[in-house]
């Protein structure tokens, strides 16, 4: 059986690192080792999940820089643990004779860490039940009374088209029970979907926790996302931009008839409202979609294009940088 590392050097992070320092490098590790992905590391993805889990949180993390790991066994006592000889932790330990895996059983109520594939877990915010927390493991309201079972919060990637027009997904859970969410239309990175009593069971009696999705929205090659509006280039040959004309484009939001207005230097932008996200996650009211006009050279000339190349010359009527002086 591992043994559970420092969560900081599990996170490779510094001990007065910052919550944002230790977030970012939380999903860098969560990404490299996730099973599901290439060259994933099931062992290494639990470690950095249950090192979160108590970084994660400003309570747990309390708690941990004073007893290391022993402070999340069921029964702990803070109190008892300072009356009886201080802090258990030492100088840097993580805890003594902290099993890994007996560590992340009894931080998610059983079983590991789940797997799915664009899903990694994590422990949610404190709150009753939650170690450290008011009638949690160790918090100053600890009781053999029925307890709350911890929160999980699930971090989740989803396209931008997903995003726009919602989605489905279904994973396992570390409890071993399979749950499929219906993830809304208009999502934002930083939604948090919840879903009450789908977390891990309670103590003695107690509720269930929740599970709380976490969405994390992944940027798009061709899109850019400006809260509630939508940009993207329109590639056009040098006959359309001349010309102008109607054309027919696919865009995020379904496909659209454009008139484009002749002679358009690159870089216009046009306007096609209620194309965009849904404002505020919801259906009455869409953002607007940008397309950012691009002339696109060709990509070769013929024989006979000297003869076409000096009639677009005599179209302009001064050069491009006769107005460009320095003095």
């Amino acid at each position: 059986m591992a043994q559970a590392r420092d969560a900081y050097e599990v996170l490779g992070v510094a001990k007065d690192a910052s919550a944002e320092d230790i977030k970012k490098a939380y999903r860098a590790l969560a990404r490299e080792h996730h099973p599901d992905r290439t060259g994933g590391d099931d062992t290494k993805f639990k470690e950095v999940n249950a090192a979160h889990g108590v970084l994660g949180d400003e309570d747990k993390r309390k708690l941990y820089d004073e007893f290391g790991y022993s402070a999340f066994r069921p029964g702990f006592d803070a109190a008892q643990a300072r009356a009886f000889g201080g802090s258990m932790r030492g100088r840097g330990g993580p805890g003594p004779g902290v099993d890994l895996d007996d560590l992340i059983k009894s931080m998610f109520g059983g079983g590991g860490a789940g797997r799915g594939s664009s899903f990694s877990f994590e422990f949610g915010q404190g709150g009753r039940g939650g170690f450290g927390g008011p009638g949690g493991f160790g918090g100053p309201g600890y009781s053999r009374g029925p307890r709350r079972g911890q929160d999980i919060k699930v971090v989740t990637q989803v396209s931008l088209i997903e995003a726009i027009s919602g989605t489905e997904a279904a994973f396992m859970l570390p409890t071993g029970s399979k749950v499929k969410v219906r993830i809304p239309k208009g999502v934002r990175t930083g939604t948090t979907v919840r879903l009450r009593g789908k977390g891990s069971p309670g103590m003695d009696g107690g509720p269930a926790g929740d599970l709380l999705l976490d969405i994390e929205v992944l940027e798009h090659s061709l899109v850019h996302v400006d809260r509630d509006d939508l940009e993207m280039d329109v590639l056009l040959t040098f006959a359309e931009s001349l010309r102008g004309g109607q054309i027919t484009l696919p865009t995020p939001t379904g496909v659209v008839k454009v008139k484009i207005p002749p002679a358009a230097p690159s870089g216009t932008r046009m306007r096609l409202r209620g194309r965009g996200l849904p404002k505020g996650g919801k259906d009455t009211q869409q953002g607007d979609l940008y397309l950012v006009l691009r002339p696109t050279p060709p990509t070769s000339l013929g024989e006979d294009s000297e003869a076409l190349v000096e009639q677009l010359e005599a179209l302009y009527e001064a050069g491009p940088r006769d107005d460009l002086d320095f003095g």
